[in-house]
């Protein structure tokens, strides 16, 4: 099956939602891990062919259209812990403020090569949204960040309802899916960084962003790490309604 094909990773993301099920997994094994296993590996292989040249393609574009951004979350990690990627990442993830957002802003990564695969919205977009766009097999995700008068600022990532296994199924049986509310000690001051053999944005307040992600001892590799770890900082939106849209 065609790794890059709607539906070979449409099986993977049902596979990937099932297995955590409990008492589903151990039944999924042999068709889980196999697929698993090999689209990592492919990924993997894409990112590290083409992961900086990516990421340097996306900041001349944000240059070049005077759209302000910083690493976020697993790449800021990296710029931070590493001045790079992290071994295990697959994906690169960015803060943009949300009143940067335009259609302006789209068709110019669009021009870039930057294909939108699918985005997020929290209501109408305009207090939440993330998007993600591939370029040369690179997942870019982009963050949006909001102020909304609260002690932080936040942005949000995306969840199904009740373990649905996709999104899809779950905007088709729930018209909706739920948005994780994630607190940020965010300014719009930013400073370059070296990242591998480049220098790039992150924020200002970067050590403070992972703390308030990751813990005090973020500058420790964990390879225990769980993401699904309970952080005061981070909740599920419940009161606002989240949409999915894959184009």
């Amino acid at each position: 099956m065609d790794l890059n094909s709607k539906w070979y990773h449409l099986m993977l993301e049902i596979a990937n939602k099932a297995a955590k099920i409990p008492g589903v997994k151990w039944l999924l094994k042999p068709l889980y891990y196999p697929i698993k296993k090999r689209v990592e590996r492919s990924q993997r292989e894409k990112f590290l062919q083409n992961g900086l040249q990516v990421l340097q393609r996306f900041d001349e574009c944000m240059e070049q259209n005077g759209i302000e951004y910083t690493l976020a979350y697993g790449t800021l990690l990296g710029a931070v812990r590493e001045k790079g990627f992290i071994k295990h990442d697959f994906d690169i993830d960015v803060y943009v403020w949300g009143k940067q957002y335009s259609e302006q802003m789209v068709s110019a990564l669009n021009a870039a090569g930057f294909e939108l695969i699918h985005d997020f919205k929290v209501e109408d977009g305009s207090i939440g949204r993330e998007e993600t766009y591939k370029c040369d097999g690179v997942a870019i995700d982009v963050f949006y960040v909001y102020d909304d008068g609260g002690k932080y600022p936040y942005c949000c990532d995306f969840t199904t309802i009740d373990g649905i296994p996709t999104f899809n199924q779950c905007m088709q049986m729930h018209g909706r899916v739920l948005a994780r509310k994630t607190e940020l000690p965010i300014t719009e001051q930013r400073i370059k960084s070296p990242f591998e053999t480049i220098e790039l944005y992150i924020p200002a307040t970067a050590c403070e962003v992972l703390e308030f992600l990751y813990g005090k001892n973020y500058m420790i590799p964990d390879p225990n790490y769980d993401p699904n770890t309970p952080n005061e900082h981070i909740r599920i939106w419940s009161e606002k309604k989240a949409y999915y849209r894959e184009m």
